[in-house]
């Protein structure tokens, strides 16, 4: 059925980083939730306002909060789909996100509603009356939950989507809340053991760690969060597919919602490249990351020194002087200033990569280099700059 309904509103071959397809994909999903979401609340409310079971009345409520939740993914995934303006020159992608961070924070706000219902169960619990069709409209339920949780995991594991992933988890959420209740009815029924509040609790408990994790994982995003290694290594392979480009460093990606990334990167070519051939191949490497990661990237050039003996020698001396300092640490952008000319000492200028989980201050690590350096090059000043093993993203 989820093939059918995907080939029908969507296109089962279509590109998921298209914004488009994936205003569709959401606008499948939401309405899905919309409809399953309404009739499983009347049903639920009927039943338990007919019966008096609180907690049945509680589940009903929480189809409703889902309901609101599909709403408001919906007007997301619409937003989505609006073009980039003057206003928002990258596009609306990102609303996406707030949409799953909404999906989130309405789990959250469930599961303490839940909880407090419990404990009102379990301080005053009261007998109502149970039969079958309390147990076959239940089971009805958790079906219709169970389709729901498969039917979003697979549309959000097609388009990587934090909200309909968020939504997933919610349905399978929702089943484990109806099970339990079902399964506490049913043991208060035979033994007249009140268990529901407890359940209930339980279940809320559960219920308000999965908000709590899904709220983190729409919230990254929206933050900086890293980028994945696999588009780090896809867009530093492209890059250096071309041989005349030597390095890349300092990379950054900026996340404006699927389908929307923007990166810049500094690509070390040969400084007697020419200005014109220099420029060709960083535009052909800048297409290249475009056609393979699907990002829009700008390369910023850095000209290496690799012909000249003294340049050579200068930077195979501070090459080892890391090493032994720390084998972590990496150096690029190595250029010389001054080469000591009319009574001036030689200056030389680069950049320092320390990993992150590094401790020691960076003015220490300065100081040192320099130190070392002046001990192999006495005549030698060193301008020296610090950058953390990360890849900065926004």
């Amino acid at each position: 059925m989820t093939s059918s309904l995907i080939r029908r509103f969507v296109g089962l071959r279509a590109d998921v980083k298209d914004a488009g397809v994936r205003r569709r994909y959401g606008i499948l999903s939401g309405s899905v939730g919309v409809a399953c979401n309404l009739c499983l609340f009347f049903l639920k409310l009927i039943t338990g306002l007919a019966t008096g079971y609180i907690s049945i009345t509680a589940d009903a409520l929480n189809n409703l909060s889902d309901m609101a939740s599909c709403i408001v993914m919906l007007i997301g995934f619409k937003a989505v789909g609006k073009p980039a303006d003057r206003k928002h020159p990258y596009g609306h992608g990102r609303t996406e996100y707030i949409a799953g961070q909404i999906v989130s924070f309405a789990i959250i706000f469930m599961g303490i509603s839940l909880f407090r219902t419990s404990v009102e169960q379990i301080i005053s619990p009261v007998r109502s009356e149970f039969n079958a069709a309390i147990v076959v409209i239940l089971c009805v339920s958790i079906a219709v939950k169970m389709w729901m949780w498969m039917f979003n995991r697979e549309i959000g594991r097609q388009m990587s989507s934090p909200s309909v992933i968020a939504t997933a988890r919610d349905s399978l959420n929702d089943c484990i809340a109806t099970g339990s209740v079902l399964i506490c009815l049913i043991i208060e029924h035979f033994t007249g053991v009140a268990l529901d509040g407890f359940a209930g609790a339980g279940v809320a408990v559960f219920i308000f760690v999965s908000g709590i994790i899904s709220c983190k994982e729409t919230m990254d995003p929206l933050l900086g969060a890293m980028p994945s290694e696999e588009t780090m290594d896809s867009i530093r392979s492209a890059v250096l597919e071309d041989k005349c480009i030597l390095g890349v460093h300092d990379m950054m990606v900026h996340d404006y919602g699927p389908g929307r990334v923007y990166a810049t990167l500094h690509a070390e070519v040969p400084a007697g490249l020419g200005i014109m051939a220099a420029h060709d191949i960083i535009h052909a490497a800048e297409k290249r990351v475009t056609d393979a990661v699907g990002c829009e990237i700008s390369i910023h050039m850095d000209p290496v020194e690799n012909a000249d003996k003294e340049t050579i020698e200068l930077r195979k001396m501070v090459s080892k002087i890391l090493r032994t300092m720390d084998p972590k640490f990496k150096m690029h952008d190595f250029r010389v200033l001054n080469r000591g000319l009319a009574g001036e000492n030689k200056k030389i200028s680069f950049d320092v990569v320390v990993p992150d989980d590094s401790k020691e201050d960076e003015n220490v690590i300065r100081e040192r280099i320099a130190h070392s350096i002046k001990m192999w090059e006495p005549d030698c000043e060193a301008d020296i700059m610090i950058d953390r093993l990360f890849v900065h993203s926004g």
